[in-house]
């Protein structure tokens, strides 16, 4: 059997790669492990090598700071802020909230992550844009695009930042230190605020309006009124009888009753009575197939509203399904979600769009919405779990016992790392294991509070570096860029193509897949050159930090995307322009924070 050339192998990998992350065909840690495992096998890499990446120390880094995540998440630490800074008393105008948000946004992702911040504040923006009569929308993409740019305040701000300082170190070249680059960060930090104050914020649609949430997801469209007759065999029989409600894929919402003793998210065991009035959940074919066979007539006059839907103790709210939720990937069906929680799913929408098939058979996805209607208890403890973003918190939630702890552990871990007094992973594993003995973080969730898919896909994408550099084509390409742009005499242009490759992989693979692919060359270009790295080290976070153009690009903008009624062509129409701005600005002022031939 012929030799294979290893270039030849990386290069058909990082092909395949690239196609299936943007067809989403695959999971994006199945990719990862089959990387390293092609690495492997094919010889690129020895099997050492090649399965380094899962115990590397920016894989054990990220994990220690979701433990980190977990307890300020857990004891109200951020959403407080986020409630003081946005909500706090007296009016807050659009202009003022548009500058708080991104602000605290990128503030906040500096040191926890960022599609964990946006989760905390978007129950809390809802909250504020009701009570101000702000549209919504106005504000949760500049949330979103606000925690992106916080990923370049400090190296444990993102997952992608880790995952690069890991090739980096083992290129053998001087690892990023914690606080390296945090005056670039916040300087592209105020560009993004100004952008949103001025020309951004006309360009966030204004959706919402006035309707409700029953109008809002076609609630008519699933939800059907019948008659309970006097010959009806149904008289007498319990709402959980599966022979006649559940083999239609249907659900009773509520009973109103002639002696308006209604009963809303009726239990299992509420009993049906003649000249009830059923509010039926499902399919309009499931719904008719079972009217025709158990002979239940419509209610001529019926109105499905909010107001029919709630009561004292019943509740409608919109829900949204966010990061590293369990019910990602899975429908309500397989999750058991309505036993589970006694909650009612009424509608789902994705991308802004009420979907139209079977409501328990939807597979779920990150920022998908969903209309859920339950009693307030139930509500609660679905909002304790974080299974679900609940939009209807208004209150700013009391700070819990462990917060001290998780700050000033927050705080020491961060001096450790700043002056350099143990390696950053040590200091922040150490950290997370004080947080889990000390119960701020409960043990027995401790993998439950993890992105263990992002773990395996930072450890999957690092081998896929090593066989980068060990084939040869970070060499190539560097050399090949350097014909092109004529280097020696024009570090803008090399800054600038970085730039704009990693920007570009980022809007449709991820932002950990872009920079690890993007890190070898742009070292290689720094060798090739004899120049300093870090100008294009920085290019190769900056442009990874800017997945403004997709719903999709990060789990940060597909979180927003259902509370803010948001489609993909508005992340074109106010990404598009922020991109060219922050691409245009970070190409002349990278070179200048980090001279390609640094004095001395």
């Amino acid at each position: 059997m012929p030799e294979v050339d290893p270039a030849v192998i990386v290069l058909a990998t990082i092909a395949i790669s690239l196609i299936l992350f943007v067809t989403e065909r695959v999971r994006y840690d199945l990719i990862a492990i089959g990387v390293a495992v092609v690495m492997a096998g094919t010889g690129v890499l020895r099997p050492k090598e090649a399965f380094a990446g899962f115990s590397s120390p920016a894989v054990m880094l990220v994990a220690g700071m979701y433990v980190f995540g977990a307890a300020f998440t857990r004891w109200g630490i951020a959403e407080a802020l986020g409630a003081k800074v946005l909500g706090g008393s007296g009016s807050r105008t659009e202009f003022s909230l548009v500058i708080r948000i991104v602000v605290l946004a990128a503030v906040l992702s500096s040191v926890l992550s960022n599609a964990g911040v946006v989760a905390i504040l978007i129950p809390v923006l809802s909250g504020v844009a009701r009570r101000e009569d702000i549209a919504v929308s106005k504000l949760l993409m500049p949330l979103a695009y606000g925690s992106l740019l916080g990923g370049l305040l400090s190296v444990v701000a993102t997952s992608k930042n880790l995952a690069v300082n890991g090739i980096v170190a083992d290129s053998g070249h001087e690892p990023l230190e914690l606080f390296e680059f945090s005056h670039y960060g916040l300087i592209l930090m105020v560009v993004g605020t100004l952008y949103f104050v001025f020309l951004g914020r006309h360009l966030l649609p204004a959706k919402r309006g006035e309707s409700s949430l029953t109008e809002h997801y076609q609630v008519k469209r699933f939800v059907t009124e019948v008659l309970i007759e006097p010959n009806s065999t149904l008289i007498n029989r319990s709402v959980a009888d599966a022979a006649v409600f559940g083999n239609y894929d249907v659900s009773v919402i509520g009973i109103v009753r002639p002696d308006s003793n209604s009963v809303l998210a009726p239990g299992p065991y509420n009993r049906i009575r003649r000249d009830d009035v059923l509010i039926l959940q499902g399919e309009p074919g499931d719904i008719l197939r079972l009217r025709s066979e158990q002979s239940l007539p419509l209610v001529p006059s019926a109105k499905v509203d909010d107001a029919e839907l709630v009561s004292g103790d019943v509740s409608l709210v919109e829900a949204v399904v966010p990061s590293r939720s369990p019910l990602d990937g899975h429908t309500l069906r397989e999750t058991d979600f309505v036993e589970r929680t006694g909650l009612n799913v009424l509608a789902i929408s994705k991308h802004g769009r009420v979907q139209p098939s079977r409501i328990p058979d939807d597979v779920l996805e990150v920022g998908d919405s969903l209309l859920i209607q339950g009693h307030d208890r139930d509500l609660d403890r679905i909002r304790r779990t974080r299974e679900l973003i609940l939009l209807d918190q208004l209150e700013t939630p009391p700070i819990g016992r462990g917060a001290m702890i998780s700050i000033v552990t927050l705080v020491a871990v961060l001096v450790i790392g700043f002056f350099g007094w143990m390696p950053l992973s040590v200091a922040v594993m150490g950290g997370a294991l004080l947080l889990l003995i000390t119960n701020s973080v409960p043990a027995k969730d401790l993998y439950s509070v993890m992105d263990i898919q992002a773990l395996v896909l930072i450890g999957g994408m690092l081998s896929l570096g090593q066989g980068f550099r060990v084939s040869g084509l970070d060499q190539q390409f560097a050399a090949r860029l350097s014909e092109l742009g004529g280097t020696n005499s024009s570090p803008y242009f090399m800054v600038a193509a970085i730039l704009l490759g990693s920007s570009i992989l980022t809007q449709v693979t991820t932002h950990i897949a872009a920079a690890t692919i993007m890190t070898p060359v742009a070292l290689s270009i720094a060798e090739e050159m004899g120049v300093n790295d870090r100008a294009f080290i920085m290019a190769v976070i900056t442009g990874a930090s800017f997945a403004f153009l997709s719903p999709v690009a990060h789990p940060a903008n597909a979180m927003v995307v259902g509370p803010g009624d948001y489609k993909y062509r508005d992340f074109i129409r106010v990404g598009g322009p922020l991109l060219v701005l922050l691409l245009i600005v970070a190409v002349f002022l990278i070179p200048a924070l980090f001279p390609l031939h640094p004095e001395g």
